[in-house]
This record gives structure tokens, sequence and C-alpha cells, in this order.
């Protein structure tokens, strides 16, 4: 090797090296895992990192937020985990080689609520007729229509969040471009869009784990569900760029016969398997 290549080399690996040292970290700190807020806001995370605590003693740091936020984070190898619902852009990193060992964890499903009446005869029944559908899409697109006729409002979500994800998708599939003064927009987590739709008497798309942990939502009911496009599924993944030595662990662990129970014992009505 000729002393001008073994300088190139030199310079490379005191290029590479730091950034590799940052990135690598002690097992003493706390994993940190992101969690996409309808797992925080159901209590799913809470569940789950109790649980292996008592089964592990592993400390972990769980932090909620939207699930393409999470996964920018993830790929910069500022978390070691993440846990989130937004499959084509997790399909995305891993096939780019951004993140790896995407595992599946959890099922559950998206509803589309909305105002309903609460007493007489009435009770339970929607102003669009909407209550009993399981077309999500043609549901949306009347809410839009009747929205441009001043006769509705829906809660958007703008955070990045599996929700919004799966809603944008339900408006493409209804033909619908979701804009004007109908269309009410939230930056907050499930939980939070949620209560917004409530106070304004308004429809919404929300995962059915924040819909059963919410107390703020009164005045609205489930008007449409089981369609097979509102699957809600979650997968954990692990950043390339970090090398905490129990990521490895937690996925294992979460994936394992002890972790698929916690799942299934999960507040929120989630499910370890895929049909749910």
């Amino acid at each position: 090797m000729t002393v001008h290549r073994r300088l190139l080399l030199a310079a490379s690996l005191a290029a590479v090296l730091p950034a590799q040292a940052q990135q690598r970290r002690p097992q003493t700190v706390p994993l940190l895992v992101g969690v996409a807020t309808a797992l925080s806001d159901s209590g799913f995370a809470r569940h789950v990192r109790a649980a292996l605590a008592r089964d592990t003693g592993l400390a972990v740091t769980m932090t909620p937020g939207a699930s393409g936020k999470l996964l920018d984070l993830l790929e910069r190898g500022e978390l070691d985990v993440a846990i989130t619902h937004a499959p084509e852009i997790e399909a995305g990193l891993e096939k780019e080689g951004l993140i790896h060992d995407r595992r599946f964890i959890a099922a559950n499903r998206f509803v589309l609520a909305g105002p309903v009446a609460t007493q007489g005869k009435e009770r339970g029944k929607d102003p669009l007729g909407l209550a009993g559908g399981t077309d999500a899409a043609a549901a949306l697109a009347r809410i839009a229509e009747a929205g441009a006729q001043g006769q509705a409002r829906f809660v958007s979500a703008v955070d990045g969040s599996g929700a919004q994800l799966k809603e944008a998708a339900l408006f493409r599939t209804a033909g619908v471009v979701p804009q004007g003064p109908w269309l009410l927009k939230s930056a907050g987590g499930a939980g939070e869009t949620l209560a917004q739709a409530a106070a304004q008497g308004a429809y919404v798309l929300v995962d059915r784990g924040t819909w059963l942990a919410s107390k703020q939502r009164a005045g609205l009911g489930v008007l449409v569900q089981d369609d097979p496009r509102l699957a809600d599924r979650f997968h954990a993944m692990r950043s390339f760029r970090s090398h905490h030595p129990a990521a490895r662990m937690f996925v294992d662990w979460l994936t394992g016969p002890t972790g698929r129970r916690v799942v299934a014992r999960a507040p929120g009505g989630y499910s370890a398997s895929r049909g749910a």
C-alpha cells in the first residue's frame, strides 16, 4: 500500500470511527424505544414496559410520537427500537437498508367515529346515517359531500401518524381531495385528535385502542368498522445506526411466547395474530 493510500485510509477511519462510537450505547443506559401515540394513549406501552421490567429487569425508556417522526428518529440512530403502524414507510426504509429486524407485533383496527344522538328514540343515530356501515371510503365521501354543504366536519390528523396515513389512503380510494372549511386539522396525538372531534361534534378516524381508553369522547359513537381496509398493524424494528446491546433482546422478548401473551392481555383490544 502506498503512503498516499495509507493516508486516505487513515483519514476515512478518522471520519467514520467517531461517528460509530457516538452511536454505540452501553448496556447500562436505558434502551430508547419509540412507540406510536396510539400505543401510548391506549395504555398498551405502559402495560408492555411493566411486564418487560418484571420479566427481564431491562431498563427501557418509551417515547410516544407519530409513526412518521419516530421512523425518522430511528433512521438517524436517535432511537434504538421503534414500534409503529406505518407499513408503507417501514417497508420503504427496510428496502433501503435504513432499518432492520422488522417484526410484526400486534394487530388492531381503526374505526370511524362521529356525532350521535345520546337520548330518546334517535339514540345512537348520526346525522348522516353512517352508523352500522362497513365501507370507510364511502363514508368519508359522504362526510366530504356534507362538509362542502356546511353540514359536517372532520378532524384530520396532520402529525405524520399511522392514522393520517390510513386516512389519506381512504380519501384517495373515495376519490376525494380533503380540503375546505369542513376539514379541521389536529397536530396532536391520537387521544388529542379524538378529544378535539368530541369537542367540535366532528367525525374522526381513530384507532380502536385509543377509542376504548379515551374518556373524552362524549357525544361520539363508532359508526363504521369491520372494513378490511381499516386493519391496523404494528411492527417493531431496530435501527442500523444505534447499537444498544439490549435492542435485539427486547424485540426477541416482544415477539416470543411471553411477549405475545403480554400483547394479548394489553388494554385496547390488541391481538398478537395478524388477523385481528
